[in-house]
Formats: structure tokens, sequence, C-alpha cells
């Protein structure tokens, strides 16, 4: 500065003087913008290199070498299988996850960058199971030959893959842990307490002799038995009422009765260490049968199906419209509801105009008692609308208040049931 004449020092000085009012302005014009409209601008003025960066780092390169695969390997029986990415469907509820398959371990782990994942669950492989009834554990569409159902203590989910290879692959690697991990499983049976539930009979309580491979309805018919009742296993359901989510939880049928209450049995050994080995194993069953019960109770009676003409299609009901494509159709409106009318079943309470069921102003009777229930237990259930109840047991309810049996069971035992059929 001192080298430059009098008019050139004047014209860097205004030279600089434009600058900073430009970045002044700038920076007030960002302050001026909600936080929101900054987050709408920035997404839709993303450059692709960033979104296609973003995306390929959700898969690693050497998965052997993710330090969360390397803190697994800490024992030497212990080796890496199989990475997958998959989304795992539960109820109407869809999350995207990274598989990571041990020889005795499953992780489930959440992308953090090309590098770092965030591990969501760890489940012991000889408490899993597999299964194809996908109707019943989510809602929505799924791919039978790209999906399967996986599972352990207390959950259900559909595991969709890319690609019907990866599908098969993952499915029979699994299938082939999961039997090598129960041969090796010490021990092979235990006493399974099973309680009673409106069976009619005088027996409260049954303790049964129940194996690792041992399924739902096979310790369903074995209870059947024990209480003396004759009947078909389809028309009863298990139910467990475990301590973690503190509310009762249907099984399908697929499921391991035994890999539930060994689960908790292996939860108590780790929290009662340090005693004799008598007064811990004592311990660890009293705590057992207060951490996990399992309930045998009678299905629902299913409303009597309305005869259909022969020629009308019964695939038209399988699959209803999704209020997304409803979204963003096109059409007329007139056209919507036509479409709408058409394809729904009418009965009593589902699919009626609003106009027809509520009189002088009042909701119908079993949306009232829906919304006092869900009132009064919602705020005491976690994740009441998130939780899945079962399609089947939804189903059930629905048809039935469809076909004007409009009693609800209003117990603990259907908070999630009511909630899926409200939602």
């Amino acid at each position: 500065m001192d080298n430059m004449s009098p008019q050139q020092q004047q014209d860097s000085l205004t030279r600089g003087g434009q600058q900073e009012n430009k970045r002044r302005m700038k920076f007030q014009s960002y302050r001026r913008q909600s936080a929101p409209s900054l987050v709408i601008t920035k997404a839709l003025t993303r450059s692709k290199t960033l979104s296609s960066s973003r995306e390929s780092f959700l898969v690693p390169a050497c998965p052997e070498t993710c330090p969360l695969v390397q803190s697994f390997l800490t024992s030497s029986e212990r080796f890496f299988l199989l990475y997958g990415h998959a989304q795992l469907k539960t109820g109407m509820q869809t999350q995207d996850r990274h598989l990571f398959l041990f020889s005795d371990v499953l992780v489930i782990a959440k992308a953090k960058s090309a590098n770092n994942f965030k591990q969501k669950a760890q489940v012991c492989v000889c408490e899993m199971w597999t299964a194809g009834c996908m109707d019943e554990v989510c809602e929505g569409s799924t791919n039978p030959e790209q999906s399967f159902v996986m599972g352990w203590p207390t959950w259900n989910c559909v595991a969709m893959f890319s690609s019907a290879d990866q599908k098969e692959r993952w499915r029979s690697l699994l299938k082939s842990r999961i039997k090598e991990e129960k041969e090796k499983e010490e021990p092979k049976t235990i006493p399974l307490r099973v309680y009673g539930k409106g069976l009619n009979t005088f027996a409260v309580t049954k303790t049964l002799p129940v194996s690792n491979w041992d399924s739902a309805n096979e310790v369903i018919r074995l209870a059947l038995q024990q209480f003396g009742i004759i009947g078909n296993v389809k028309d009863f359901q298990l139910w467990v009422i475990s301590k973690r989510d503190n509310t009762p939880y249907p099984l399908i049928g697929h499921e391991y009765p035994f890999s539930i209450q060994m689960s908790h049995v292996r939860n108590s050994a780790v929290q009662g260490g340090g005693r004799d080995v008598a007064d811990r194993q004592m311990a660890m069953q009293m705590q057992v049968y207060k951490q996990c019960q399992f309930i045998l109770k009678p299905r629902p009676v299913e409303p009597p199906q309305q005869h259909l003409p022969a020629d009308f299609s019964q695939k038209s009901f399988k699959r209803r419209h999704s209020l997304i494509t409803w979204a963003f159709w096109r059409g007329s409106s007139s056209h919507l509801n036509e479409m709408s009318l058409a394809g729904a079943a009418r009965g009593c309470l589902f699919g009626q105009p609003l106009s027809s069921l509520c009189v002088e102003d009042a909701l119908p009777k079993p949306v009232m008692d829906m919304l006092m229930f869900l009132y009064h237990e919602g705020s005491w259930t976690r994740g009441i609308f998130r939780r899945s109840a079962g399609a089947r047991a939804v189903k059930e309810l629905r048809e039935s208040l469809d076909a004007g049996q409009f009693q609800l069971p209003l117990t603990r035992d259907h908070v999630f049931i009511i909630a899926g059929v409200f939602k």
C-alpha cells in the first residue's frame, strides 16, 4: 500500500468495501431464511456428484475390514461369513439395514459412512428362525422371489433383498447356520410353562418338555394334549409376555418357544454372576418365569364369509391401492370415487360413507370404543402404532367388526391389534 499512488489506494479501498458489502448482504440473506427453507434449498440444489457419493459409501468395498466386523472377531471360534444390504419390513414400517453374518451371531447395522456402521441389533444365530409367511408379518407389497421372513425372540420381519440370488444365498446360509448352531446347543430340551386362558378347563398351568426344534404350533399341540382339549391347532394361538417389551406378543406358529425362553435364560445368567451354581440356577429359573410367560388362548372366531359370484375374481381383493398411489393419481376425482367404491368390500363399518354410519353426529360405537381404549392405553404402550400385531389378527378383528360384531376385546392383550385396526 505504501508504494501505491493515492488514486490506486482509493480504488483498492473501494473494491474492498464493495466485496465486504456483498459478503454482508449474502450473510443477511441467509439469516433471513428459515431453517426449513434452507434445508429445502440445499436439497433442491444438491449436485448429483454429492448424492452419488453418499450412495456409494452405503456399501463397503471390503466388509471384512470394517471396525464393526473386526470388533466381533475377538474369539478364535467365530468367523465372518456374509455381508448384505436389505430392507427389513414389519407391519407398515420399512428400514434399510446392513446385515453382517458371523458363524454364531447376526449383526444388524445402519450405515454412517463408507467404513462406519452403527449397530442396531445383535442376535444369536441359534435363537433365529426363517419362514415364508410374509403376509402375516408386514403390510404392503412384497416380492416373494426376493424376500423371506426371518426372526428372533419376540420379533419377526420380512427381509427383502436386491435380487433373487441374494435372497436365496442368505436364506440357505441362515438355515444352515441355524441348524449347525442348534446341534451344538445345550440343553436340547427345557421345561416350558404354559398358562391356559379361556380354555374352559380346571387346570391353569402345564409344564411341557420342549426341544429346541419345536415350533409354536408343535407346542400348542403338546399343550392341548396336556390340558385334555380335543381341537385343531389352528383354532388356538400361543402368546408371549416378555418384560423386555412389557406387552403381549402373539406368535404366528413358526417361531421357536425354546429360543424365546433361552434368550431370557442367557440374559439372566449374565446378570446373575458371582453366586453358587445351585443358587444361581434357582434364582435364574424364577427370574425367567417372571420375565417370560407363555399363554395359550383360543383364536377369535372368524365371521362367515359371504359367497361371491363364480365369475368374480378373488385376486382383486388381495392388494388394495396404496395411499401414496392415490395421492399422486392424475385422474379425475369421480374416477377415484368409483374405483374405491368398486374395489372395496362393503360391510357394516368399513367401506361405508361416514354420513351413513354417524347417527345424530355421533361416531359409531366401535370407533368410539377404540378411541377411548387408545386414549387410556396409548400413553403406557411403547411403540403402539409402530409395532405389528400380526396381519392375521388385525384382519380377523376388522372382519368381525365389519360383520356387525361390535363387541371389542378391550384388554391389554389386544392393544396392538386394536391399534392396527384403527390405523
